[in-house]
């Protein structure tokens, strides 16, 4: 049964009423358990360390394939951040540097020129546009960074692929992975989605033009110089995101302003949570991982016949769902076509 990302709220609703407040997250193919979410105290606790998960992960990643596919503890990390779970190390930082832009679009006081928010590659994996700061500004984006995250668009699992993944403990779902996206493919597709956020839901400018180049400093000066050139021609003040330190010297030297995102390194055991950004954990995790079981409930990110548009309206599929939990995606759904068709 194919699910929105939104859908996911009746899947923990109907799990927290048929077994209890707490559900545990596995990783099926490793057979190993995440954390725990107490969806009555908003919390998530037990989450695996790093030494657990990795050496876990040592066990089956035998081959060349394996050891780049199958998820690891840094991926989990990415994923509580990129959710809205975890907050960057220099959040405080952030937030006051925030304030002060809303300030300064409100009345003006630090920019007179237009201000326009531009993104580096990290930010849209981070997707912190849509998931952190949504609205209230002005986007601008380069073409360079949208063609770094299609450039990674482009693996996909092939038999033998498949093949490697049936040695893994869970093995009946591997079937559903033939011709799918491959992990760094799918997070690619995830950055991609915010592109397509920013640029069609939040009107954000692109900025034409490519790079030759593959060295990574090299493109990186490359997009702030496309950003400054931008500020430049339209007169306008631009404010740089980005989680990579050395593009903060970049940006420096073309005298942009930027936020500097810090990444944290570590997970924590516990961590309180607005229920808000679960579906957003739960999305990623299956888009990572490729599949994520919630007690007994297993959710593909990837599946056999997955579409483009799957992946632009965020759908999930629930894997052999009981009768109860389809019924109630059913009942839900209906509800809610019955109201769009009274507002209407």
């Amino acid at each position: 049964m194919i699910i929105s990302k939104n859908e996911i709220y009746i899947v923990l609703n109907n799990l927290a009423l048929r077994d209890s407040d707490t559900i545990e997250f596995f990783y099926p193919f490793l057979n190993l358990k995440l954390f725990e979410l107490d969806m009555k105290k908003g919390t998530i606790s037990s989450i695996i360390t790093r030494h657990e998960f990795d050496s876990t992960r040592r066990k089956y990643a035998k081959g060349e394939f394996l050891r780049k596919e199958l998820p690891s503890h840094h991926d989990l990390l990415d994923i509580f951040l990129s959710s809205g779970i975890l907050k960057f190390e220099n959040q405080e930082e952030i937030d006051e540097n925030f304030e002060l832009l809303r300030k300064s679009v409100d009345d003006r006081t630090i920019y007179v020129k237009p201000l326009f928010i531009g993104i580096d590659t990290n930010i849209a994996y981070y997707r912190i546009v849509s998931r952190r700061i949504k609205e209230h500004f002005k986007y601008v984006i380069s073409d360079i960074v949208v063609e770094e995250i299609d450039a990674r668009i482009h693996s996909k699992y092939n038999s033998k692929m498949v093949w490697e993944l049936e040695k893994l403990p869970y093995k009946s779902v591997a079937g559903e992975f033939a011709n799918a996206s491959t992990k760094d493919a799918r997070k690619a597709k995830n950055a991609m989605n915010e592109i397509y956020y920013i640029t069609n839901v939040l009107d954000a400018f692109r900025i034409k033009g490519t790079t030759e180049t593959k060295d990574k400093e090299v493109r990186d000066r490359e997009i702030v110089k496309q950003y400054r050139r931008f500020s430049n021609e339209i007169n306008v003040e631009v404010v740089m995101l980005t989680a990579d330190k050395d593009m903060v010297f970049h940006a420096q030297a073309e005298q942009l302003s930027s936020i500097y995102f810090k990444l944290p390194h570590t997970l924590k055991s516990r961590y309180n949570v607005d229920l808000v950004t679960i579906p957003n954990l739960i999305y990623d995790l299956a888009i990572v991982f490729g599949a994520v079981k919630l007690n007994d409930t297993l959710i593909l990110g990837v599946w056999r016949g997955k579409t483009s548009e799957d992946y632009f309206y965020e759908k999930l599929k629930l894997y052999n769902p009981d009768v109860d939990m389809i019924k109630d995606v059913e009942i839900c759904r209906g509800v809610l076509n019955e109201l769009q068709r009274d507002e209407s």
